[in-house]
């Protein structure tokens, strides 16, 4: 009975990692349910990588943000050059080793792109908002197993407790039987079937041990603490079933939890997430509008500077020229000086080249996407199968989450009853229990029938345990969903 039990809430833990501890919790005395919540949701490794993608979340916002802002970016380089090269301050194809180089700043100011910049960051606003609620998700999914682990716990204990008592109460019997086949009273067979028996009730109480022994191991997991023999949980004062009724149906606890649950939430963030992306996709359709600016200079070591220009003698020259002198024309000749200018070239110093050669410019581009490759229509065709995508895993989301609660309510009933049931038997078993011992004692039943009747009676009380705490974890999944604290 108590390995079914198990096995109904060791589903809960699908999402459990196990690994090596890697933090001391410092905790001293035994754990709380509450103490071990918190304390879970602060170092368990599920919980710090989803933080982790949410901080990525966080950061894409703040990109799509700042992408809205000009860009400013600076250029530089140099180059040594041999041969035949142009000159990039005069332009002129030179023949000879120089050095060059060019420095620049240029800005550029997106005016409009089809809205794209202002959907996307929309888009990413809600899927910060989803990978929030996702968080506390991933929380909440901590939380349940915590609750899981802690109850079995709980669960295994008492099964400990009862498989003491019972193999107490065997080794009793097995000490009065023996005593009467010492006197005679009893044939041997007797003795032998309740050692059977009780080497059955020791089997059944280390089984019960290993139990709890597995349920504290995946506690300490879950906590991401280093397992230890010490651990401990708190005992706390659990109610019977039979005195906390379910006063809520299944359809009350669905209405509440589709409104409060953080995996509803980001399900149904993602979704407008996904129809923003789609927004997103769209605008490349439109034209792109930036404005444009730059400034920037150039140097070059083949470049030279003019200092003015040297004037120089070259001697006279011989000029003729007619006269006219009463009606003759005579010829004449003169000596005049020739002087030509030469200009004077010097070293040109990098920081005046790029004083010197400063260019400024600035414009607006306009980009209208005609063709290209119909990249934008298969762009938009793939967000809209992403918001399918959305759409259905929200409805996903919300069919698991109903079917959870419905079975959960069903379960929690079913426990109930199971437990009224059991409790009765339990009374019952008891009474023929007792009278079986007195009815041996008294040589009236053999130790064949007394161990059927015994077996009968530990059956019920496995039977009451397990009813108890199904009810129990089935009402806390309830609560859960109606945003009630989990505590015992």
């Amino acid at each position: 009975m108590s390995k079914k039990l198990l096995l109904v809430l060791g589903l809960m833990l699908c999402g459990a990692t196990a690994g090596q501890a890697q933090t001391q919790s410092g905790k001293t005395g035994p754990w709380t349910l509450q103490e071990a919540i918190e304390y879970a949701i602060t170092n368990n490794l599920q919980v710090k990588q989803n933080a982790l993608s949410r901080d990525l979340s966080r950061l894409d916002l703040k990109q799509s943000q700042l992408n809205r802002v000009p860009t400013i970016n600076g250029n530089t380089s140099y180059s040594i050059n041999a041969g035949s090269f142009q000159d990039p301050v005069t332009f002129q194809l030179l023949t000879q080793s120089a050095q060059t180089g060019n420095v620049s700043l240029n800005a550029n100011v997106p005016l409009f792109a089809g809205f794209q910049q202002l959907n996307t960051i929309k888009q990413n606003q809600l899927l910060l908002q989803a990978s929030e609620q996702e968080n506390l998700s991933v929380q909440n999914d901590i939380t349940i197993q915590i609750v899981t682990a802690y109850l079995n716990i709980l669960f295994a204990n008492e099964l400990i407790n009862t498989s003491q008592l019972q193999r107490t109460l065997t080794q009793e019997q097995l000490n009065r039987t023996g005593v009467l086949f010492k006197a005679g009273s009893v044939a041997e067979n007797a003795v032998l079937d309740l050692e059977s028996q009780l080497a059955t009730d020791e089997l059944n109480l280390i089984t019960a041990q290993n139990q709890r022994d597995v349920a504290r191991l995946t506690l300490m997991q879950l906590l991401n603490i280093p397992t230890t023999e010490s651990f401990e949980v708190l005992i706390p004062q659990i109610p019977e079933p039979d005195q906390e009724p379910i006063i809520v149906n299944g359809d009350q606890v669905y209405d509440a939890a589709v409104q409060i649950l953080p995996a509803i939430k980001a399900a149904n963030l993602r979704l407008q997430g996904a129809a923003k992306g789609l927004d997103v996709a769209k605008g490349g359709f439109y034209p792109r509008i930036n404005l444009f600016g730059g400034v920037g200079s150039r140097y070059s070591s083949a470049s030279q500077f003019l200092f003015g220009r040297e004037e120089t003698f070259n001697g006279y020259l011989q000029q003729s020229y007619f006269e006219d002198v009463a009606g003759s024309n005579l010829i004449r000749t003169v000596f005049v000086p020739s002087t030509s200018y030469l200009p004077v070239y010097g070293d040109y110093p990098l920081f005046d080249q790029l004083k010197d050669n400063i260019n400024r410019q600035a414009g607006i581009s306009i980009q209208i996407p005609i063709f290209n490759g119909f990249q934008v229509r298969n762009n938009v065709e793939r967000a809209k199968l992403s918001q399918e995508n959305a759409r259905v895993a929200a409805d996903i989301a919300r069919n698991n989450l109903r079917q959870t609660i419905e079975q959960a309510y069903l379960d929690a009933v079913a426990s109930q009853r199971r437990y009224a049931a059991a409790k009765q038997q339990v009374l019952a078993s008891e009474k023929n229990f007792r009278n079986a011992e007195l009815r041996l004692n008294s040589g009236v039943i053999n130790t064949v029938d007394f161990n059927v009747i015994a077996n009968t009676y530990r059956s019920a009380q496995s039977s009451l345990i397990q009813a108890k705490y199904e009810y129990t974890f089935k009402v806390k999944i309830l609560d859960f969903y109606q945003g009630k604290p989990l505590t015992l």
